[in-house]
């Protein structure tokens, strides 16, 4: 074995061990909530009956509620759609 490919065998097995590490090193969740005790989900979907407008979804887990807010692109404005809770309608009536 040469010196050349010895160095290139070196320099691959740390490459390797490299990624290994960043693999296997867990990571921390990031945590944006802004309320003690409260829990968000947002999630981006399309609106039934707005052509190529898209609406951002944010549910409040502790109690169920819904809002969905869209960009008006013709002014840059964030306008609110609608709110429901989700608990009243599924009946849990929380």
């Amino acid at each position: 074995m040469t010196k050349r490919t010895l160095g290139a065998l070196v320099v691959l097995n740390a490459v390797l061990l490299a990624a290994l590490a960043v693999v296997t090193v867990p990571t921390q969740d990031a945590h944006a909530q802004f309320a003690a005790g409260r829990n968000y989900v947002m999630i981006a979907g399309e609106v039934v009956g707005r052509e190529s407008q898209h609406a951002v979804y944010i549910l409040e887990q502790n109690s169920a509620r819904m809002i969905a807010l869209f960009f008006n692109s013709a002014n840059n404005t964030v306008q609110f759609l609608a709110g429901r809770d989700l608990g009243a309608d599924s009946g849990g009536g929380r």
